[in-house]
């Protein structure tokens, strides 16, 4: 299935930020562009799936049936406390918690255009959205020591602006697919823990300063690793 998603339905501009897999980066990456890119007074959105068992309204044990209870958005309060916590306390505005049953993604899309209509800058983790609103920019990460990649994330691949490896190209031997399916973009290598790349902050700045969202991703660039 290929992906052709639309501009984002608000004013703000949108970046986000995919990956392979869980607990591969993506929430690390978040944190650190929302410190280096303080003056965008970020408000940053973690979405996150759930089974139809786990309700995302009252959690699990609430009986609700598959099309009942499909999402809940919580606004964050305290920094540090759990990851839209750390976004907080890496200095978002807002910190915003989506939570979506198993194939019902969509029905959290309007409520969260709603949730989003005064902000300037909003900055996603979430795979799956970039199925609906296409995003001013579009960061992967790729760990080239972790085989495990999900289906949706091959979608982002070829929509991808650029790419970040949280672990060193020597460990892609067991994992050479991964870096295969990489295309010809803009790759950083930039170790989990360690300061964001200014490569990385560059492009972040010239793609959300841009006056228009562009209607296509980068279609061409350099493969160099910086």
């Amino acid at each position: 299935m290929i992906w052709n998603p639309s501009p984002p339905p608000f004013q703000a501009r949108l970046a986000v930020v995919g990956g392979q897999c869980r607990k591969v980066g993506k929430t690390a990456l978040v944190v650190d562009l929302i410190s280096a890119l303080r003056e965008f007074e970020w408000t940053a959105v973690k979405i996150t799936p759930h089974s139809d068992s786990e309700c995302p309204v009252n959690g699990p044990g609430c009986g609700c049936l598959p099309h009942e209870h499909t999402f809940a958005i919580r606004e964050e309060a305290n920094s540090g406390k759990g990851d839209t916590g750390r976004f907080l306390a890496a200095g978002a505005r807002r910190a915003l918690w989506g939570r979506t049953k198993t194939g019902r993604f969509k029905d959290v899309l309007l409520p969260l255009v709603a949730a989003l209509r005064d902000d300037r800058h909003v900055i996603i983790e979430s795979n799956a959205i970039v199925e609906f609103w296409r995003p001013d920019l579009l960061l992967m990460v790729l760990d080239p020591s972790n085989p495990d990649f999900k289906d949706s994330a091959r979608n982002l691949v070829e929509l991808a602006h650029a790419f970040v490896f949280p672990s060193p190209f020597a460990e892609a031997e067991s994992a050479c697919p991964v870096l295969a399916l990489v295309p010809e973009r803009p790759q950083f290598a930039q170790p989990l823990g360690s300061p964001l790349l200014r490569g990385v902050e560059n492009l972040a700045r010239q793609l959300l300063a841009a006056s228009d969202h562009p209607s296509t991703c980068l279609k061409s660039g350099n493969p160099a690793v910086f």
